[in-house]
């Protein structure tokens, strides 16, 4: 019997993703009305997609992930859909997920 495990694929973010993500951080707690659960809602966004076995950029998968209308916070929302940039964004669409 083998005990060979399947590799995932290793995901690295950016250095202009990661200094999105600190500077994302400190004005979203800076801000009162929203900004904590804001913050919240960007280390689930976070912590998703390092779980997820595609390969897809940082950015790209937080923008689908605000579509999809994972933040259900309305304020929260409005603040990570203005830092991601997509404010006038259609209804939500569902990211494909690998097996």
């Amino acid at each position: 019997m083998s005990k060979v495990s399947v590799a995932l694929p290793r995901k690295s973010m950016s250095e202009l993703e990661r200094k999105f993500i600190k500077i994302a951080g400190e004005e979203l707690s800076k801000v009162k009305l929203g900004g904590p659960t804001a913050l919240a809602y960007l280390l689930d966004m976070i912590a998703s997609w390092h779980g997820l076995r595609l390969e897809i950029g940082f950015h790209d998968y937080g923008q689908r992930w605000l579509i999809e209308g994972n933040a259900r916070n309305k304020t929260a929302d409005q603040l990570l859909r203005a830092l991601f940039g997509i404010d006038d964004e259609p209804a939500p669409r569902r990211i494909r997920r690998a097996a």
